[in-house]
């Protein structure tokens, strides 16, 4: 997950609530898997991450480019109880003056000004919406979160869904980029150079190749002018014409043709002044007509950036389901069963060995799924089978998949059946040898068996001799009696299946050895065998630990096979 808003939502996920709520939450989320179809996974996160970047937030508004003219005190009370006078410079006609340089708009309500003896861009009511008064206002909430939007536009584009974001970020781009172009007045001033430059060497050349008549130099010298020379000047200020019309964009008389030419400064200025007024107003209704689209594709855009931040969400989930390789489960009515189940911590390496293993009356229906159903319909068993053979690991399975289910999630399973279990005990007892030790180890879990009932499942790892052999197996035949008896789903671990066999009614199963490979590492089925008592083997870790030493340290593992023997 890469928004806060996701990351909460996972911090949301906790076990309970109805079941079959819980199931349809897990289903959904089981779709999820679809969105990385055909996908680059990298890519999309990348996208993610952009969208959930947060926005720093400036400090306050930026006054804004332009200069309200306003046509009256009634205007300017309408503009101040909008807020608009904070946001630029607000003047009445009477304060006009040459040295504002910002765009001047007038604000009117009657309008019974002269508005063409003003230097103004446009005229709107004071009633107008502010990005038709203030056209850069409709920047102000999506152009600092331009590249959250950018990013939500390319998923929706990849996802092949449609997308108005993409048309919001061309339409802000041109609103903020909108400037006075080709109005600058150097612009201009070197525009009009080269093509006086450029007519003025035509002329030259022109005027070399003339051949004058006698007649001709007799007009030259009366008054200064020939016919020839007057075609020429004519053809050069059509040239000169046609040039600052096809650079510049406006008809208008430049030069005095004559050589050398003389550009017309006056009319030069005039133009200058002409044209920023027109290219102003241009720009002025451009940005209003800008202002409106977004507008209008604003609550789509927020939309989209929502869609995105929920894909965030969906995406990321579709990406634990995979690469845990969850499952569905199913509701149960009297049994909890695991297919193909394994430990978290071991499906995120990818290296685990799958297990099955079931509680409870199961019916005859399941046993294309399920082995050994007819050999004990038991809620309660004992687990035994060698260390390091997986007893913990599975009990840490079991849990795991009631808990995920319980939350709405997927299970660390290929599929699973889960009753309703709405208390869940995971018992481990300390590790005290003290004096204190039997009266701690009483003390937590008998009371234990008191709190249990049919929606309960009790998970108890390493119920050892706490003291002597037969009284321990006493108390937790006792213990798994009580379990039994209140109908709860339970499974404890233990070496002592034997001694509390002799106390309490319980179904046993385990979890085999087959040996050592020629690494000397255990071969275990970790699957357990129902109503098998599987015996922990320590001649093997014995064995195990023999290959790997040296010397005495060797030796004395010899002896203790030896005795086994």
């Amino acid at each position: 997950m890469h928004s806060d808003i996701a990351q909460n939502r996972v911090s949301l996920l906790v076990p309970g609530g109805d079941i079959e709520e819980c199931r349809k939450r897990s289903l959904e989320i089981l779709s999820y898997t679809s969105l990385l179809e055909g996908k680059d996974r990298k890519q999309i996160e990348d996208l993610l991450r952009s969208v959930s970047v947060r926005s720093v937030s400036g400090k306050g508004r930026k006054p804004l480019p332009y200069v309200l003219l306003v046509e009256d005190d009634e205007v300017f009370e309408v503009i101040r109880r909008r807020g608009l006078d904070s946001r630029c410079l607000v003047i009445s006609p009477d304060e006009i003056s040459p040295g504002l340089e910002q765009d001047m708009v007038l604000v009117y309500g009657k309008r019974e000004i002269d508005e063409d003896r003003l230097p103004i861009v446009s005229s709107v009511h004071c009633s107008a919406p502010e990005h038709e008064i203030l056209p850069d206002i409709a920047l102000e909430e999506l152009y600092p979160i331009l590249g959250r939007v950018k990013a939500a536009s390319k998923l929706k584009e990849l996802f092949g869904l449609e997308s108005c974001s993409s048309q919001a970020v061309e339409l802000m781009e041109e609103l903020s980029g909108l400037s006075g172009g080709n109005t600058d007045p150097d612009i201009i001033t070197q525009k009009v150079g080269s093509i006086r430059s450029e007519v003025e060497q035509s002329l030259k050349e022109a005027i070399s190749e003339l051949t004058l008549s006698g007649e001709d130099t007799l007009s030259l010298l009366a008054s200064g002018e020939t016919g020839v020379l007057k075609d020429v000047y004519r053809e050069h200020a059509k040239m000169a014409a046609d040039l600052v019309r096809s650079r510049i964009g406006v008809r208008k008389d430049l030069f005095r043709i004559k050589y050398p030419l003389e550009v017309d400064e006056e009319a030069l200025d005039s133009m200058i002044s002409s044209m920023k007024e027109q290219a102003a107003g241009e720009r002025f209704d451009r940005k209003v007509m800008l202002a409106r689209e977004i507008i209008s594709l604003r609550e789509n855009v927020l939309l989209e950036l929502d869609w995105a931040l929920d894909l965030d969400w969906r995406f990321g989930m579709g990406c634990l389901v995979h690469d845990l390789g969850l499952g569905p489960f199913e509701i149960s009515g009297e049994f909890f069963a695991v297919k193909g189940a394994a430990d978290i911590n071991l499906r995120k390496d990818g290296q685990f060995q799958a297990v099955d293993y079931h509680l409870g009356p199961m019916p005859a229906s399941m046993g294309a799924e399920f082995s050994d159903l007819d050999i004990s319909n038991s809620r309660t068993a004992m687990l035994t089978g060698a260390n390091s053979g997986g007893k913990t690991t599975l009990l840490m399975t079991l849990a795991q998949t009631v808990i995920m289910a319980m939350m709405g999630l997927p299970v660390p399973a290929q599929k699973a059946y889960i009753p309703s279990i709405d208390k869940l005990f995971i018992y481990k007892p300390k590790r005290r040898l003290d004096a204190g030790g039997l009266e701690s180890f009483l003390k937590e879990l008998l009371p234990l068996s008191m709190k249990v009932d049919e929606r309960s499942l009790v998970l108890a790892d390493e119920l050892e001799a706490m003291t002597e052999l037969e009284a321990a197996s006493r108390i937790i035949g006792i213990f798994l009696g009580e379990l039994s008896g209140r109908g709860a789903y339970s499974v404890v671990v233990t070496h002592m299946a034997d001694e509390i066999g002799k106390f309490t009614d319980c179904r046993v199963d385990g979890i085999e050895t087959r040996g050592l490979d020629e690494k000397h590492n255990l071969i275990v089925d970790r699957t357990p065998v129902i109503g098998l008592h599987a015996r922990s083997t320590p001649e093997l870790i014995l064995r195990k630990l023999e290959a790997k030493a040296r010397g005495d340290e060797k030796e004395i593992y010899s002896k203790v096979l030896e005795s086994f023997e």
